[in-house]
């Protein structure tokens, strides 16, 4: 028998304040940059909110600090606060797989790091591990074959799927949950564990089952840099995804080098040739304000078929 979740996600407010969504437009390309973040929303924020923002600006100055280029891309997807859940779920999940597989098929080198928050946090873990919200979408991506084996580093905050006691959670959320995945769902995600990171505070409503609305919001102020530091070294400990630019042949060849293993040789053939012309990044956009303090209130209810 299989797990569905019922669409049964009573939407309240925790705290007394709203802020709508804004209008701006999401940022849906990037150049072929070393790395590309691929950003997940909260509910009823708005694209390049500027929670959530301070990651991609930390994650993304430090590689330029070592002389990488980076950039990032936003995973589209409706959050009303009041809209239908389910819904929303599915059309980030299935939207997230179509934005990271376009992009990995134009830029077959450079490593990708997810990052999702609240609601953009199940979207992204389904996006790894299926299942897509309420229903059967995906099986999520397979970590041995593109674009999953382009993705360096995952990271969920506040994720309203935590699943207690993984390898990869941190914080002193990391034994509780609220609502947990499906055994399946978990093992499919669990692909990723050496690459994922899991952030849940203990009080938090969301992924930790509290009553605390500051613990949810605040993950951003406190953690980013400990998380982008992180991600910057999974980006730095993953393999290549493209053969580095064969050497102009010159005096200095020699026999030696002409003459490598068959093994390594045809490691390098099966990878793409890495674009030698330099890529550029535009500055980014300031941050939209986002100064919500509200969490919506969700009961999830499993069925089984």
């Amino acid at each position: 028998m299989s797990s569905i979740i019922r669409n049964a996600l009573a939407l309240s407010a925790v705290a007394a304040v709203v802020v709508a969504q804004g209008t701006t437009a999401p940022k849906l390309d990037a150049p072929c940059a070393d790395a590309v973040i691929f950003m997940a929303r909260g509910n009823n924020a708005p694209y390049h909110d500027s929670r959530t923002f301070p990651f991609v600006e930390a994650t993304c100055g430090k590689l330029r600090a070592e002389g990488k280029t980076c950039d990032f891309i936003e995973v589209v997807f409706e959050t009303m606060m009041n809209g239908d859940f389910c819904t929303q779920i599915a059309e980030g999940v299935r939207n997230g797989l179509s934005q990271i597989t376009a992009f990995n098929k134009k830029c077959p080198c450079t490593h990708l790091i997810l990052n999702g928050f609240s609601q953009g946090a199940w979207i992204t873990g389904d996006i790894l591990g299926g299942p897509g919200g309420c229903s059967q979408i995906t099986t999520g991506l397979d970590n041995t074959s593109a674009p999953g084996n382009a993705i360096a580093a995952a990271l969920l905050w506040g994720d309203v799927m935590h699943e207690a006691n993984q390898p990869y959670n941190v914080l002193d959320g990391a034994d509780l949950q609220k609502s947990g995945r499906g055994a399946d769902s978990l093992a499919r995600l669990n692909r990723y564990a050496p690459v994922l990171r899991s952030y849940c505070a203990k009080g938090d409503p969301i992924c930790a089952n509290g009553n605390d609305v500051e613990k949810h919001l605040s993950y951003f102020e406190l953690y980013t840099d400990d998380a982008s530091t992180w991600a910057v070294g999974k980006f730095n400990d993953a393999a290549p995804l493209c053969a580095a630019p064969t050497p102009t042949p010159g005096a200095s060849s020699t026999t030696a080098v002409a003459s490598s293993s068959a093994a390594a040789s045809a490691s390098v053939a099966a990878l793409p040739a890495y674009p030698t012309s330099p890529v550029y990044v535009a500055p980014f956009a300031v941050p939209q304000p986002y100064e919500a303090s509200c969490v919506p209130h969700m009961e999830i209810e499993y069925v089984y078929v």
